[in-house]
């Protein structure tokens, strides 16, 4: 085996999301550490150039989903070109062309991260995937790690390795004046906040049901819900029709969440599926008090009562009832923000992930 290792990456998402975030850093983290990176990404997509960035050589090949032939036949090609000793795999559908890539050169393991908490195996080509003893997986939590093993994944292919967020992110962010300005919060007004795209499974449509109940006890309380997605028209119904008005601002993709999350006195993680959430982690290294929902690995970050507190999912009036508790409760507020804060710096930094991730790759290569 050479002292260098060569690792090809793939991850088909043609959007910036948390994902490609956490593939970014984790590139970035691994230089220097006798291994040789390259990756193969959609065209056009925001990764591929961030990448190319810092060095990492990166093709670009349309894929276009899971059966994906000709997509899996270049990736062979590119595997053997660049003598490729692993191939990691950061998505659903790079998970399926991976495997089937390697079929006929099955001494390349693959390794696939999982980062979401939706079911698996639910037809006969992804229970094929997801039970092949050649691949190994990485669980960005202990929900997800779950899930997988309900799936039929046995649980000496799965390792957990914690998403995480670099602690200097935002150091210097804004004290959120800006942001306050903007949406014209005025002196003494509670700022509400959370941060996802607005998609189902984020379940903003629950924490847009629990404001009236808030809002009931602190008429001062303000709601942001910073994101984009394609939930947005019905959110934004659903607003109109609780006549929350400018109580409850959808501000859309905002560039500058250090400055949003210094607004905000409260951070609320509404989810009902939720693989971990790197919002959440922002929030909480910027010693935000957090209300999240019990739900896939959240509870590795939230300790109810510790560092913040959990409410069930598609519960909105125990997410309000949470919100409530923890605005009346100034002691609280400044215990858990301490708390979290060193959870995260414990736990959940980019440091740790990029070191869990290559004790995953030197196990498996030997």
């Amino acid at each position: 085996m050479r002292e260098t290792f060569h690792i090809l990456h793939i991850d088909t998402e043609r959007s910036w999301r948390g994902g490609e975030a956490q593939v970014f850093s984790l590139c970035r983290g691994l230089a220097g550490k006798n291994i040789r990176q390259f990756a193969v990404a959609n065209p056009g997509a925001p990764l591929s150039s961030r990448l190319r960035e810092i060095g990492i050589e990166t093709f670009e090949m349309p894929l276009r989903g899971e059966f994906d032939l000709r997509a899996a036949f270049r990736l062979s090609r590119i595997a053997r070109e660049r003598s490729i000793d692993l191939i990691h795999a950061h998505d659903a559908h790079a998970h399926a062309i991976s495997w089937l890539a390697t079929m006929r050169r099955p001494s390349i393991p693959v390794v696939v991260t999982r980062r979401v908490d939706f079911p698996v195996g639910g037809n006969l080509f992804s229970a094929m995937k997801y039970r092949s003893p050649r691949i190994q997986f990485i669980a960005i939590s202990g929900g997800v790690k779950d899930v997988l093993l309900k799936g039929g994944v046995t649980g000496e292919r799965v390792e957990i390795v914690f998403s995480g967020i670099d602690p200097a992110r935002f150091i210097d962010a804004g004290d959120g004046s800006a942001f306050k300005r903007k949406y014209g919060v005025k002196q003494g007004e509670i700022v509400i906040g959370n941060i996802a795209a607005l998609t189902d499974h984020k379940g903003q449509v629950y924490l847009v049901d629990a404001a009236p109940r808030v809002i009931e006890r602190f008429p001062n309380a303000r709601f942001f819900i910073v994101g984009e997605g394609e939930l947005r028209p019905m959110l934004q119904e659903r607003i109109d029709r609780l006549g929350l008005g400018g109580k409850m601002i959808l501000t859309g993709f905002l560039r500058d969440v250090g400055d949003a999350l210094a607004a905000m006195d409260l951070f609320v993680l509404s989810s009902h599926l939720e693989g971990l959430c790197t919002s959440l982690l922002d929030a909480m290294i910027m010693r935000v008090p957090v209300v999240a929902t019990r739900t896939g690995g959240v509870p590795d970050v939230v300790k109810d009562g510790t560092n913040g507190y959990l409410a069930e999912p598609r519960n909105p009036e125990q997410l309000a009832d949470c919100i409530i508790r923890l605005l009346e409760d100034r002691e609280a507020r400044s215990r858990f923000v301490e708390n979290a804060y060193n959870r995260v710096m414990e736990h959940f930094t980019t440091d740790k992930m990029v070191e869990g991730t290559a004790a995953v790759y030197r196990r498996i290569l030997g």
